[in-house]
């Protein structure tokens, strides 16, 4: 008789805890998670509730607060279809298709230069850009950097008592797609070209002027395209001889198989005005003419580009790639070739978590083979008359964020000979 009148008074107040848990996460000013905790711990401590009825109220508490949630969610989502049934059709549908992207990258640098101090810098680069359809032939680009007027940096250097970063206008254009086939491009944008690596063009550099680009499928297995642009470098208002250039580049895509294809072009380089001139944020390692520092030659040349990549059937690696560039100039001076070739393996792009690529290229670019306001910039500062290898790997640490080291071991070509060591391990983030 007395277990069962404790077994009944115990079920009783088990009963009117709950009923008062109940009350308090159902009534307008609900008390938080904290409160019921403390609440069923009070309860516990006075031997009024055990520790296995705690954990099974603070569950159903939970949950009902869960649902609670969730039907608050759904009659505000139901209450403004009601309300406003149309709550964007107003807004433009350039407006409703406008795509956001971005990228963040951190970056320390460590530089080692014969006769040089050694040089440890902290970096970091943000980017951000915008691109909308005005209908379905025209499309808006344009893009925000950090950085300096340098068209081959987006860097900012750690430096200066915190000072603030700068944040430039880096692209800005409009396409016109007048047929699947063909894209008229204008403004100031992305590089067209066909491009495996970065001996002729800094990734970072825009062109500004216009380009038309144009792909046709031949067939199951080969796509053919062209690039072609007429780029302005500068614009000189006391001289109506600006200098520009113009580019050809015919190319094509062979599938080989299943697994392999083949990509390459060639291109064709024409610039006007450039000899006889000085161009701005030149490496100074051109050839000039004597006594009045200006180009001795216009640089026009002749450039092949090529990638044979594969899709092996071997999970750990499941991709493997040969790529090069090579380019000759018509200047005389002799040193006037320049040429890059490499290996990648692993993914062919690295997206998600523990996706990797590593890579190894040799290059080698002599003094009069190329303008110096092109090449990349990490590389010995964009100077030409250097050979060396860069060896790189990316890792993924999550889904759109890896980590990146590059390893940089370049030398002079001719004259006073400044080995020189780089290390850059980077972090970025893409949004």
């Amino acid at each position: 008789m007395g277990r069962s009148f404790g077994h009944t008074v115990r079920c009783t107040l088990i009963l009117t805890s709950l009923c008062f848990l109940a009350l308090l996460t159902s009534s307008p000013r609900a008390a938080g998670a904290g409160e019921v905790d403390i609440l069923v711990e009070k309860l516990v401590k006075k031997g009024i509730l055990t520790k296995e009825d705690a954990q099974d109220i603070l569950k159903e508490v939970k949950e009902q607060a869960r649902q609670e949630r969730a039907a608050v969610v759904q009659e505000t989502k139901e209450a403004l279809k009601k309300e406003s049934p149309n709550l964007f059709a107003d807004l433009p549908e350039w407006v409703r298709k406008m795509k956001l992207k971005g990228d963040l990258r951190l970056r320390y640098e460590w530089t080692d230069r014969d006769e040089n101090p050694d040089r440890n810098r902290g970096r970091y680069r943000l980017r951000l850009g915008v691109i909308t359809p005005i209908n379905d032939q025209i499309e808006v680009g344009f893009g925000l950097a950090s950085g300096s007027s340098d068209p081959r940096s987006t860097n900012e250097t750690m430096d200066n008592s915190f000072e603030r970063g700068d944040l430039r206008l880096d692209y800005a254009y409009a396409s016109f797609r007048p047929y699947d086939w063909v894209t008229l491009i204008g403004g100031k944008f992305p590089n067209p070209l066909f491009m495996p690596s970065d001996l002729l063009f800094d990734t970072d550099i825009r062109p500004e002027g216009a380009s038309a680009v144009f792909n046709y499928k031949l067939s199951q297995n080969i796509d053919l395209f062209m690039n072609t642009g007429f780029w302005v470098i500068d614009e000189r208002k006391d001289d109506e001889n600006d200098p520009t250039m113009w580019v050809v580049q015919p190319g094509a895509k062979i599938n080989i198989g299943k697994r392999a294809y083949l990509k390459s072009a060639a291109a064709l380089y024409q610039f006007d005005n450039v000899k006889n001139t000085t161009l701005d944020y030149t490496s100074k390692t051109n050839t000039l003419r004597k006594f009045k520092n200006t180009l001795k030659y216009d640089y026009d040349a002749t450039a092949l580009s090529g990638e044979l990549g594969y899709k092996t059937p071997f999970a750990t690696v499941p991709f493997a790639a040969l790529y090069g560039d090579w380019v000759q100039s018509n200047s005389h001076g002799g040193a006037n070739a320049g040429y890059l070739y490499g290996i990648k393996l692993g993914m062919e792009k690295v997206k998600k978590r523990h996706d990797w690529q590593a890579s190894v290229r040799y290059e080698r670019l002599e003094r009069d083979a190329w303008p110096d306001i092109l090449p990349d910039a990490d590389t010995y500062d964009g100077e030409t008359n250097i050979k060396g290898y860069k060896l790189m790997l990316v890792y993924g640490l999550f889904e759109n964020i890896d980590f990146t080291g590059s390893y940089f071991n370049t030398k002079k070509i001719s004259g006073l000979s400044l080995d020189e060591e780089k290390l850059q391990l980077d972090l970025n983030f893409r949004f």
